[in-house]
C-alpha cells in the first residue's frame, strides 16, 4: 500500500492580477510547498498535481519533491489519477489555496478522514459546505477505489471537490477541528496579505527554537537572526551570512598568522556570531521540509570552525610551550563536544557556544595568558560534565 497525495495550482480567482492562492508565498516558501512539505511529512511517496501548465513555479515545485525522495506527476487531467492510485492505496487530498496545521493532519492519519470546520464560521470564510453542521476544512484522506468513482465524471470537475463528495457519499468519518485554528489565523484558506504576515510571523517564532540563555552567546546571536529572519526570510541571507561567517573565520587565520593577534580575535568573536545567526536563519528557512540541504559550505564551516580556533589559540600561547600550545586547546574542544554529546538537552547548547568561548578568550589575548585560561575553562568543563551529564542508561 503507497501514500499518494494529490495538490492543485488551479485557482479559481476572477481577478488575473492577483497572485494564484497556491502561489503565494508563506515564510519564503509558496503555499503549494507548504503543502507539499505536510504531504511528504505524512509519508506520501507519490505527489500529483493538478495544473493547466508546467511553468517555473510547478518546475520548483517538482525539485522540492525529488529532492526528498518522492516521485512529482503533474496532471492536467483528474481521470489520470487511475493509472496511479490503486485501490488499495491511500490518497491525501488537499484543496488548491489551502494551508492546513501540520501537527493536525499528522495527528489524523490512523484511518481516512475528512477534516471539518463547525460552519460557522467556516461558511464566512469561503470553506465549503459538507452539511448542516460543517464545511470542509479542504483536507481529506481516502482510499484509493475513490479514484475508480472520480475517473467516472466529466473530465472538467473540481477533483478535490469530487473527492470529497464521493468520500462522504462512501460514509467517511468527519473529524471537527477547533475554531481557534481559524480564529487565530492557523489554518488559512485562500490567505490575505495581511493574514500572511500574521502566520509568518508565528511561524518564524514557532521554528526558529532559539537558545536559551544558559548559551548567552548563541542565545544573543540567534534572536538576531530571528529579527532578520522575520525582515528578509525566502532570500539570501543565509547565503550571504554564511559566506561573510566564512570570509571573518579566513581572515582572522591570516591575521594569526602575520601576528595581529587581536585583530584575529575579534574577527573570530565575528564569525562565530555570524554563523550563529545564519544557523537560525536557514533553520526557519528550511522549517517543514522533510530532508532539507544543507549547504556544502555550512559543512566546512562546521568542520573547519573548531580547528581554527585551536590554532589561534596555539598561535596566541608563548612558542616555548611546544606540543602544549596545540594538547591544551585540544583537550577544550573535545571535553565541549564531550558535553555536547553527553549533558542532559537543557544544557546542550551551552557546550556549543562559541560566541561566548570567543568573547572570553578575547581578554586572555590581551592580557598574554591565553593558554592558562584556555587550561582553567578545560577544568571547569571537565567539572560541570560531572554536573550536567544526563543518567546512564
Amino acid at each position: 500500500m503507497l501514500r499518494i497525495a494529490l495538490l492543485s495550482v488551479l485557482d479559481g480567482q476572477s481577478d488575473p492580477r492577483k497572485v494564484p492562492a497556491p502561489f503565494r508565498r508563506l515564510a519564503g516558501a509558496r503555499l503549494v510547498e507548504r503543502q507539499l512539505d505536510i504531504a511528504l511529512a505524512a509519508g506520501c511517496e507519490s505527489i500529483a498535481c493538478l495544473v493547466n501548465v508546467v511553468g517555473r513555479e510547478v518546475m520548483d515545485l517538482q525539485h522540492r519533491a525529488e529532492a526528498a525522495g518522492a516521485r512529482f506527476i503533474a496532471i492536467r487531467e483528474p481521470r489520470k489519477l487511475s493509472g496511479l492510485v490503486t485501490a488499495s492505496d491511500e490518497l491525501l487530498v488537499i484543496a488548491p489555496g489551502i494551508l492546513p496545521d501540520d501537527e493536525v493532519i499528522l495527528r489524523h492519519l490512523a484511518k481516512p478522514f475528512i477534516l471539518a470546520f463547525p460552519e460557522d464560521p467556516a461558511i464566512n470564510r469561503g470553506y465549503e459546505r459538507i452539511d448542516a453542521h460543517f464545511a470542509w476544512a479542504g483536507a481529506l484522506l481516502t482510499k484509493g477505489n475513490a479514484v475508480e468513482t472520480l475517473a467516472q465524471l466529466p473530465g472538467d470537475i473540481d477533483a478535490p471537490s469530487a473527492l470529497l463528495r464521493i468520500a462522504l457519499q462512501s460514509g467517511m468519518r468527519t473529524v471537527p477541528l477547533e475554531t481557534r485554528l481559524l480564529e487565530e489565523h492557523i489554518w488559512l484558506r485562500d490567505p490575505s496579505p495581511e493574514e500572511l504576515a500574521f502566520r509568518e510571523k508565528s511561524w518564524v517564532s514557532g521554528h526558529a527554537d532559539v537558545a536559551a540563555f544558559t548559551a548567552p552567546g548563541l542565545a544573543i546571536a540567534e534572536r538576531m537572526g530571528v529579527r532578520l529572519a522575520q525582515d528578509t526570510i525566502g532570500g539570501r541571507l543565509p547565503r550571504i551570512l554564511a559566506l561573510s561567517a566564512a570570509l571573518s573565520g579566513l581572515l582572522a587565520l591570516s591575521s594569526a598568522i602575520g601576528g595581529w593577534l587581536l585583530p584575529a580575535f575579534g574577527l573570530a568573536i565575528l564569525a562565530a556570531l555570524l554563523f550563529a545567526m545564519e544557523e537560525v536563519v536557514r533553520r526557519v528557512s528550511n522549517a517543514g521540509q522533510v530532508k532539507p540541504r544543507v549547504p556544502p559550505l555550512i559543512q566546512a564551516i562546521t568542520i573547519l570552525f573548531d580547528p581554527l580556533l585551536v590554532i589561534l589559540i596555539a598561535l596566541a600561547s608563548p612558542e616555548d610551550t611546544g606540543w602544549l600550545r596545540l594538547f591544551v586547546p585540544a583537550i577544550l574542544f573535545g571535553l565541549l563536544h564531550l558535553g555536547d554529546r553527553i549533558s542532559v538537552p537543557r544544557w546542550r547548547r551551552s557546550y556549543a557556544d562559541r560566541v561566548l568561548l570567543t568573547v572570553m578568550l578575547l581578554p586572555a589575548v590581551i592580557l598574554g595568558v591565553t593558554q592558562p585560561v584556555v587550561a582553567v575553562l578545560s577544568l571547569a568543563i571537565l567539572v560541570t560534565l560531572f554536573l550536567t551529564s544526563g543518567p546512564r542508561d
